[in-house]
């Protein structure tokens, strides 16, 4: 068959300007022409296909092995043998895919070579899945084909039961059925489509009304067809119904207005959708939990209102009766401060009067010595007046015996006549003399005798006087004792009255200071009244319904504001859409007036 004729080149030739890409192989897959727009799809991938394909060159495929193509050859070799009529398969080689079409050669019942037809997948696959995603987005979505001048194509199931038209209430006629009615709706439609017209899409939340002026809330895209020269062919409309979350948006909307009003005396009764009762439970969940909340905290508020009143009086009678404390202990300590100093002063007196006891008792001990040394030398003068006495004792008897020797010496001198008339005159006046001693001598003895008995009068005084002295020691050493005892007494006392000073001046300290926290506390009470007022003016802006009635108070009482009366607690309920909505944007739960129309 390949031996070129002129028929067959003629044939091969025609090939070349056809837009199909034709290669053709012999019996035994070695490829033997190519066609010049399978050589352009080729080369254009011949990088991709030699990442996946080591062996493929584009240069050299005329006369290579389709095998090339093929990481398993042994399979489609297997296939193509027993190959008898035309076969479809998509290949892929790395991120390319190309769309085969094999047309077996006979010459009557033998295989003489094969035709293959390729084509790039891409854009088949990709408009294969956009047709699935447009089916997919169909069986969620409510979708409608417009003209480009707004009148109806078609419409799938979804958009007719959102409005209850049939197909055929609506095929041929124009969008503006759909908007509202009047001037409002001419502007709208007036307004969208020379936009879609110009190629230029929208999407927002949309209202639109349905058969008997039934009212939707869409969210949708109009979205601009353009053929290969960019002019709009027709608009494809995609939109879902979001009429339950407008009404749940709506009726959350109203509650939290009231919210913000302070009122969480309400729950929303009324179900949302599936979808959105959640929302509707946890802002139940959530109003209750704030009321309470507030309700609990109005109750302590009162309750603190209560106790910060009666810490205050009691604060102010203690910081009365500690400023009344501070001042007994001030003059408490004045008076100890005094009492000190005397005690001090009484306990130096004691000390020198102690002292001078000392120095009585040293007196005395000394007067005591000098009493004994006195009477001892009484003693020794009443011995040496005996001695003296018998010593004139002794001078007495020598006068005696020399009066008698010189009576002797008269009578022997009478006797010897003239002879002794001068030694009787010796012995007359020895007799004189001896008669003078012994006169002497008696006045001596006398008057010995006489200072005898005085020196015995003064030693017995002196006796006296030493057994005074020594009672006065006595007494002394026992005052002595007294007084250092009064004295040690004393230090005693000043000691422990400066201990006990310390300790008022100290007491003196901490009361002033408890006084000035007792200062500090009555003005924390002060401001927490205050804060606490303000607390209950707080909570009064609230209004809590059937979760708290406020405490009857006392009308006297300074921190207790006036509340507002708690009404019952109503129920939001869902309210109707209003006939005109204003603009609104993406896919954001607004409020239903902030709806556009178009």
């Amino acid at each position: 068959m390949f031996g070129i004729s002129s028929g067959t080149r003629a044939q091969l030739e025609s090939l070349e300007v056809v837009t199909a890409n034709i290669m053709i192989a012999d019996e035994k897959l070695n490829i033997r022409y190519m066609n010049t727009a399978v050589k352009e799809l080729l080369k254009e991938a011949e990088s991709d296909l030699k990442k996946e394909l080591p062996r493929f060159e584009f240069s050299k495929l005329i006369g290579s092995n389709i095998d090339i193509f093929h990481k398993n050859p042994g399979h489609q070799r297997n296939m193509l043998s027993s190959l008898k009529n035309q076969h479809r398969a998509t290949i892929w080689v790395g991120h390319r895919a190309f769309d085969l079409i094999v047309t077996p050669l006979k010459t009557g019942a033998k295989t003489t070579g094969f035709v293959v037809e390729w084509a790039d997948a891409k854009e088949r696959l990709q408009n294969l899945d956009f047709k699935g995603q447009l089916q997919a987005i169909g069986k969620a979505q409510a979708a409608i084909e417009f003209t480009p001048s707004g009148e109806v194509v078609t419409a799938n199931d979804n958009f007719l039961n959102a409005t209850g038209y049939t197909l055929a209430e609506i095929k041929g006629k124009s969008h503006r059925m759909f908007l509202e009615q009047g001037a409002s709706g001419d502007i709208a439609f007036s307004t969208l489509w020379p936009q879609l017209r110009a190629n230029q899409a929208f999407i927002g939340d949309i209202v639109r009304y349905g058969k008997g002026g039934r009212q939707l809330f869409l969210n949708a895209s109009y979205n601009p067809i353009t053929d290969e020269k960019g002019n709009v062919i027709k608009v494809v409309k995609f939109a879902t119904d979001v009429s339950d979350r407008v009404h749940a948006v709506s009726t959350v909307g109203a509650a939290l207005s009231k919210l913000a009003q302070g009122d969480v005396s309400f729950t929303i009764d009324k179900p949302f959708a599936a979808d959105f009762e959640p929302l509707r439970t946890n802002l139940n969940e959530a109003v209750t939990q704030l009321a309470s909340t507030l309700a609990a905290v109005a109750l302590s508020t009162d309750q603190i209102d209560g106790g910060t009143r009666e810490i205050s009086s009691s604060a102010e009678d203690l910081s009365r009766r500690t400023e009344q404390q501070a001042a007994s202990l001030e003059e408490t300590a004045a008076a100890l401060d005094q009492i000190t100093v005397n005690v001090k002063n009484a306990s130096k007196r004691a000390e020198e009067a102690r002292h001078a006891t000392q120095a009585a008792d040293t007196s005395a001990t000394r007067s005591g010595q000098i009493v004994a040394e006195a009477v001892g030398a009484m003693a020794r003068i009443e011995q040496s007046s005996n001695q003296i006495s018998n010593i004139i004792g002794v001078i007495d008897e020598i006068a005696f015996q020399t009066n008698l020797l010189a009576l002797n010496a008269g009578v022997e001198a009478a006797r010897a006549g003239e002879a002794g008339k001068g030694f009787a005159v010796v012995a007359q006046e020895v007799r004189e003399l001896a008669q003078r001693s012994a006169s002497a001598a008696k006045e001596i003895k006398e008057l010995i005798r006489n200072s005898s008995e005085e020196v015995k009068n003064g030693v017995k005084l002196v006796s006296e006087t030493g057994e005074a002295l020594k009672t006065i020691q006595n007494n002394i050493v026992a005052v002595n004792d007294h007084m250092q005892a009064i004295a040690s007494s004393a230090r005693e006392q000043a000691t422990g009255l400066s201990e006990v000073n310390t300790a008022v001046n100290q007491m003196d300290q901490v009361t002033q200071q408890n006084a000035a926290m007792v200062e500090e506390s009555n003005a924390a009470s002060a401001t927490l009244a205050n804060e606490t007022q303000r607390l209950r003016q707080f909570i009064a802006r609230f209004t809590l319904g059937r979760h708290y009635t406020a405490q009857k108070t006392s009308s006297s009482s300074p921190h207790s504001p006036a509340r507002a009366p708690a009404p019952t607690a109503p129920t939001i309920e869902s309210r109707p859409a209003s006939g005109r909505s204003a603009a609104m944007y993406g896919n954001a739960a607004l409020k239903q007036e902030e709806w556009q129309q178009f």
